[in-house]
């Protein structure tokens, strides 16, 4: 698996980033993750959420890592992305490009305002998002990208443009600062010129080297298990998702794992990324969090509806030990009762515990003293409910 090294050298920059651009986890991970499993991603956006500014400090983390950037524009010539005609080439009746340090020739791509561009460059580059490979002349080469990732400032309407946006993967919209924390501190920064450093002790090795532990990442028979139940319930949804991005997205998942620091792959990061991947139009995305809050209960939604439960049930136990049975018969029904009441908590009790032990929720210092205080008072619970069946049954 990743060395150490590694591991906190990855930790590290991910940090950095987090700790420069405010808000934005989310977003780094995918930018991340795209980059460590060669997939594509598009960033949707207002102008001035740095959106440029973050795929360029993901990208330059990595040290001697090729980085092309460029502004696209209805005008735009695909020389301007794939370098100019070599002229000495031409003058022999051979029609190449001189691509050194133009797109082909790098390792991570940023296009901003794809939209904008022609029809003609946007088909041009249908080929390198797909294969990896460009047409230079009579020569087919073998790019060395990375990954591309593309802005835009909203979601395109055109049904052509959302089938070549189906190109890349990853597609969060980043959004401005919601927290006054963020915003208070950001206008810190701008007066004080104190924005933390982004620091990395990466390079394009590094980056190679942790591709290259993508495969060793876990994927149980539990993950795929959920994993397929959400793929059908957005199917039946409507939300028709090939074979292929299927694949994609377990790829994908890997190369997350790797940037949360975890050698297996959880369900509860379909959370996080499904909302940015599945969907076709943006009105998809509400739908996508409901199925998957449905397959993948999260550890807080969990444990809220563990404890609703827990005040249903001693809800329904205070009901039976108010006021004075009636008779014989009266008592052996409550002790019925209250012996079904101590049958739910048990087994409330049962999968409270599995819970907190489990393997598959992502469980914060705070959630584990939630889980904890819930079990204690369950089992207080359980006290209360035997004692009364004792008294009961003593006094029949």
């Amino acid at each position: 698996m990743i060395t150490s090294v590694l591991f906190t050298d990855l930790q590290s920059f991910r940090s950095s980033l987090n700790a420069s651009f405010l808000e934005r986890t989310p977003v780094i991970d995918g930018i991340l993750a795209s980059m460590i499993t060669k997939q594509n991603a598009f960033l949707f956006g207002l102008p001035g959420t740095g959106k440029s500014e973050l795929v360029r400090a993901c990208a330059q983390g990595f040290k001697n890592t090729k980085f092309f950037s460029y502004l696209l524009s209805p005008t735009t010539d695909p020389s301007e992305l794939y370098g100019p005609v070599a002229v000495s080439k031409l003058l022999k009746d051979e029609y190449t490009r001189d691509i050194s340090g133009y797109l082909p020739d790098a390792n991570v791509c940023f296009l901003d305002e794809l939209f904008r561009g022609s029809s003609a460059v946007l088909n041009s580059l249908l080929q390198v998002l797909n294969e990896r490979t460009f047409n230079n002349g009579r020569d087919l080469i073998t790019t060395d990208i990375q990954s591309i990732v593309a802005a835009t400032n909203s979601f395109p309407t055109e049904e052509s443009l959302q089938a070549f946006c189906d190109r890349f993967l990853f597609r969060p919209t980043v959004e401005g600062l919601k927290s006054p924390v963020s915003k208070r501190k950001l206008y810190e920064w701008t007066v004080r010129n104190n924005r933390p450093e982004i620091k990395s002790d990466l390079d394009i090795t590094g980056l190679r080297e942790l591709q290259e532990q993508v495969n060793d990442v876990i994927v149980s028979d539990e993950f795929l298990d959920v994993f397929s139940e959400c793929m059908d319930m957005l199917g039946s949804r409507g939300l028709v998702i090939s074979d292929r991005r299927r694949v994609q997205i377990l790829t994908f998942l890997r190369g997350w794992a790797i940037v949360q620091g975890e050698e297996e792959v959880i369900p509860e990061y379909l959370h996080d990324t499904l909302q940015h991947i599945c969907y076709q139009t943006p009105d998809d995305i509400s739908v996508i969090k409901e199925v998957v809050n449905q397959c993948v209960p999260t550890a807080e939604q969990f444990f809220n509806e563990a404890k609703r439960t827990l005040n249903g049930v001693m809800g329904q136990y205070q009901e039976e030990v108010s006021g004075k049975p009636a008779n014989v018969g009266d008592i052996n029904r409550r002790v019925m009762s209250m012996k079904s009441i101590l049958v739910d908590l048990e087994n409330l009790q049962v999968r409270t515990s599995a819970a907190l032990d489990s393997k598959t929720m992502r469980l914060s210092a705070a959630m584990r003293l939630k889980a904890t205080k819930i079990l204690t008072e369950i089992e207080a619970a359980k006290d209360r409910v035997t004692g009364n069946i004792n008294r009961y049954m003593e006094n029949n």
